[in-house]
């Protein structure tokens, strides 16, 4: 007898089951997309023990016909597509046929369907994919699919789930993220019977926006809406001012459908690069509409790898979107264009081209994709093609002068509320108001750690309680020191939590919890492990986050003693990061 056997349905559904179903929140992903597609606006979702014992979704979707309720518990059982061909015109967010029956082989599963024309509900309920009740039932039209006891015959997945709170996360921030591709649908999460999330379906995508990030996120965000050949972009991006420290806010859609693509992100990075600041990632939320031929879902049971017919091509669209929307002078701080004031018009003609050219491959904004600035520039800035800038070379020629630590300077004004102007010697200097800042405190705070001089703290009125993850507990308990010599006041409480009692007394302007959790999270970024890394890192963190940002009204006092303690660095040129500080526009 030879090795080889085939394999029973009940093991290959479980082997399917594992490419499909990690953890509770797959479950969700599958059975809220089955309702997206059944043309739903309302979808329910509620869990109990971060779905682990419970996973139950309701919609009010087309339903199941009675008759089809059986067969769609078998694996590659599909109303969706008929042949090899239809993938080629399919945009539903499923196809394969195998989620149900996956859910099913690894749980105990309720079904509860009813169509518009059907008189009344059917009920199935199975166990390991065999079905054991299959009767007819009252219901509403739509679809109630109910799994209980997750992975209870596959007990080593179920021992590799997170807390209950982590998998209850994982799960919410998977359906902001369906909102966010579909806001015209209403979503509900329920947790142990509390709601922690709610949409109406309104449409109004800002809100929903708010609803998630918050008002600062909402008020910073620029809309996308780009078309080129049969490629539409929409979405938003956002501003200067909320450039992030990690990937984790930047989304892509697909005809709705959340994917990745290296070639795509990187894209969007290259948009970005000179606007979000060294070390920074673009705020981008955006849906690319194209037709279903031009790309293939198919690579993965997951959906989520995306190969394109033409790739570069897509990347290049995705990238003259971000740069197009760009030029909204609201990306840039919120100014108005005055259509009758072409001075102004010209100082920002030419903030835009110094500031946002590729330095590495001088590649400009191409401003003809912005009609509002064209009708006003393309007489007056016909000859202004060819402008090249080098930072490094002009910062070199600040740094030459004698009296570098005692120069004096006449205060013109500020430009986006972002960046101070400047004459120094009958120059125009631009000084950006949050990369020197952040040098300016770097050198203090790096002065002080190194002389063994603590940073004062602020005490809080009241202390903050901050919960972390395992890894980041172990860093802050072997790295007490640190927080403490560059003024944290923390202690702990409880296994994975934290008590701030005091931060840093520098000039904080944001929540003391974003504040501590940004830095530990940039910090814990590095893939370096050495002291002094982590140390410089940790430093040049606590200045950034410390520091005045974008966007923030500096009286003359203030603009003054920060370009005097500027003035006095042996390095004034740079932020930590690398970001400029300084740039000669005259």
């Amino acid at each position: 007898m030879g090795n080889i056997v085939l394999l029973d349905d009940l093991t290959i559904n479980k082997i399917a089951a594992g490419e499909v179903i990690e953890r509770p929140v797959n479950v969700v992903k599958e059975l809220v997309e089955n309702s997206v597609d059944a043309g739903s606006s309302k979808v329910v979702v509620e869990i109990k023990k971060g779905g682990k014992t419970l996973i139950k979704v309701t919609d009010n979707g087309k339903g199941i016909l009675k008759d089809d309720m059986t067969i769609s518990l078998e694996r590659h059982a599909t109303s969706k597509i008929r042949k090899i061909e239809d993938l080629q015109n399919t945009y539903t967010m499923g196809f394969r046929g195998e989620a149900l029956a996956s859910i099913a082989s690894i749980s105990e599963m309720t079904m509860v369907s009813k169509t518009k024309e059907e008189i009344t509900g059917h009920m199935l309920k199975a166990t390991a994919g065999n079905i054991l009740v299959d009767e007819e039932i009252g219901a509403q039209t739509g679809t109630t699919i109910i799994v209980e006891k997750l992975f209870f015959n596959t007990p080593v997945r179920y021992k590799f789930l997170k807390q209950d709170f982590v998998e209850t996360r994982y799960i919410k921030e998977w359906l902001q993220k369906e909102a966010l591709a579909n806001p015209n649908i209403s979503f509900r999460l329920l947790n142990d019977g509390k709601s922690i999330f709610y949409w109406p379906g309104n449409g109004r995508i800002e809100e929903l926006i708010y609803l998630i990030y918050g008002k600062e996120i909402k008020e910073n965000i620029v809309n996308v809406d780009y078309i080129e050949e049969n490629i539409r972009i929409t979405g938003v991006i956002g501003n200067t001012l909320i450039a992030r420290d990690t990937r984790k806010d930047q989304i892509i859609f697909l005809n709705k459908r959340n994917i990745r693509n290296v070639a795509l992100t990187s894209s969007a990075d290259q948009a970005f690069k000179g606007a979000s600041g060294i070390g920074k990632y673009g705020f981008f939320i955006l849906n690319i509409d194209m037709p279903a031929d031009l790309y293939d879902v198919n690579v993965h049971p997951t959906k989520i790898e995306v190969r394109f017919k033409e790739e570069s091509n897509i990347a290049r669209i995705l990238y003259h979107a971000i740069k197009n929307s760009m030029l909204n002078t609201e990306f840039l701080g919120n100014n108005q264009i005055e259509e009758n004031n072409i001075n102004y018009i010209e100082n920002e003609y030419e903030f835009l081209i110094n500031n946002f050219q590729n330095k590495e491959n001088n590649e400009k904004i191409d401003l003809k994709q912005n009609d509002k600035l064209t009708s006003n520039l393309n007489s007056k800035f016909e000859n202004e093609k060819n402008i090249n800038f080098n930072v490094n070379e002009e910062n070199k020629e600040l740094r030459n002068r004698e009296e570098k630590r005692k120069v004096d300077y006449k205060y013109i004004g500020i430009l986006f509320r972002t960046y101070i102007i400047v004459e120094i010697e009958n120059e125009l200097y631009l000084i950006d108001q949050h990369a020197a800042h952040e040098r300016v405190l770097y050198e203090q705070i790096k002065e002080n750690y190194k002389n063994h001089i603590e940073q004062s703290s602020q005490l809080m009125l009241i202390p903050e309680i901050v919960n972390l993850t395992h890894k980041e507990m172990e860093f802050v308990k072997e790295n007490k020191q640190l927080f403490i010599k560059t003024g944290f006041d923390i202690e702990e409480f409880g296994e994975n939590s934290l008590k701030i009692n005091g931060i840093p007394n520098l000039e904080y302007r944001a929540k003391t919890q974003n504040i501590f959790l940004d830095i530990l999270d940039e910090t814990l970024s590095n893939e370096r492990t050495a002291i002094k890394d982590i140390e410089e890192r940790f430093i040049a963190t606590v200045a950034c986050k410390a520091a005045v940002k974008a966007n923030m009204d500096l009286s003359p006092q203030e603009v003054d003693n920060l370009m005097q303690n500027l003035l006095e660095l042996n390095n004034p040129y740079t932020c930590p990061h690398g970001r400029p500080t300084t740039i000669k526009i005259l």
